[in-house]
């Protein structure tokens, strides 16, 4: 009988602790193969960007060019009534698991780019006295970024198309396993599909959406899970944007090029489905 007990004792203990971790891990929340998606905002920071010019009568460049993001003011009204919600800076995205530490999604991120009026930049390159009597020349000079010479935005979109890539370490979870807190890191890159708001020598238009480059970064942030099925992210994302076609006053020979670093900080509200 001693024998028996010394023999089922380890087994026994054996299965209370293999219970343990089996309760353990069915209590933990589990991403793996899960589908989300997501809505939120933004707000961005950039670089100074050289923008050049071209078309017929001019090729210029302004140089270290200053621009800001352009955010609605915080009302419950132009964040949250649905007339409303496309209008201030926001992100969607639609994404999978490939596993709990993995999820792959595309999505937009809807930043905004304004460059500041009535700045003082330098300006190398020429302009025809046909294109414009008051600014033509062709010497290195200073230029007053004033509305009869040029207003610069992307305001109805700086918008980055991405494929993102995130890896999650957990945190934190809850002891009934219905809520986390989790690390994020990962990577984006996609196209960028700007409609741009022009107007130079006091010519052009807020152009249609078209396809002028592309943008890639990197970002870190928080993903904390609610009751196994909602979720809040907030991260900060980092990168570089490479504008090589943008349209300027409406006409198929005016061009502007550009490139820049962007900072973006972001929240968003999501869902988790089919988990």
């Amino acid at each position: 009988m001693r024998a028996t007990l010394r023999t089922l004792m380890p087994l026994m203990a054996l299965t209370i602790i293999t219970d343990h971790a089996c309760a353990q891990e069915a209590r933990a929340v589990h991403l793996k193969h899960g589908v989300f998606a997501y809505w939120g905002y933004n707000r961005a920071q950039y670089s100074t960007s050289n923008i050049h010019f071209t078309g017929p009568g001019y090729d210029f460049i302004l140089h270290d060019v200053v621009a800001d993001d352009k955010p609605e003011e915080v009302t419950l009204s132009n964040y949250l009534a649905p007339r409303n919600i496309w209008i201030p800076q926001y992100n969607y995205r639609v994404g999978w698991f490939l596993n709990d530490r993995w999820s792959f999604s595309l999505g937009l991120d809807h930043m905004k780019y304004v460059v500041r009026n009535d700045q003082n930049v330098r300006i190398t390159g020429s302009i025809s006295a046909e294109r414009s009597p008051k600014y033509a020349g062709s010497e290195e000079t200073n230029v007053k970024l004033t509305a009869d010479f040029l207003r610069y935005e992307h305001t109805d979109g700086l918008n980055l198309l991405s494929i993102d890539a995130d890896h999650y370490d957990p945190l934190w979870r809850s002891a009934n396993g219905r809520h986390a807190l989790f690390l994020t890191e990962g990577a984006c890159i996609g196209p960028m599909i700007p409609r741009s708001d022009v107007r130079l020598f006091g010519v052009g238009l807020n152009n249609k959406f078209h396809l002028a480059g592309y943008g890639a970064g990197l970002q870190v942030g928080a993903f904390a899970v609610f009751f196994d099925r909602l979720f809040l992210r907030a991260a900060v994302r980092g990168g570089y944007i490479e504008l090589p076609d943008v349209l300027t006053t409406g006409t198929s020979e005016d061009r502007a090029r550009q490139c820049f670093w962007f900072m973006e900080e972001y929240a968003v509200l999501g869902v988790l489905i089919g988990k």
